[in-house]
């Protein structure tokens, strides 16, 4: 189970490209660390680096399965509460992003929506 104190080391074996994010945008816990990861997907998003973006969602994926409940929590309500305004904002957008979102992450984000109308 990866802690989080063991984030940012794991985010960056497994992205090298996120190397020293967690230092330069001087991100301490789990929250914060996830935000840095959402910005990164985001900015992969709109110049259209959809390896990058893909690369991002498994990584969010991979964390939310082997994190701990910090963890679990930060994927859940900072980047998958994310995905409306991030990802899915323009039509153009939504198709291009849903073929990439994991599963997993799929269904988190359609378990929000159907409870934040009720």
């Amino acid at each position: 189970m990866i802690t989080q104190e063991e984030l940012p080391e794991f985010i960056e074996h497994s992205m090298p490209e996120l190397a020293g994010i967690c230092k330069k945008e001087d991100a301490h816990n789990a929250y914060h660390i996830v935000k840095e990861l959402l910005n990164y997907t985001t900015s992969s998003i709109a110049r259209h680096n959809m390896n990058a973006a893909k690369q991002c969602l498994a990584l969010a994926e991979q964390l939310y399965k082997k994190g701990n409940h910090v963890i679990k929590s930060a994927i859940e309500n900072v980047y998958v509460f994310s995905f409306s305004h991030a990802f899915f904002h323009t039509d153009h957008n939504r198709k291009d992003v849903l073929d990439i979102v994991p599963a997993t992450l799929y269904e988190l984000y359609r378990r929000q929506l159907v409870n934040s109308h009720l």
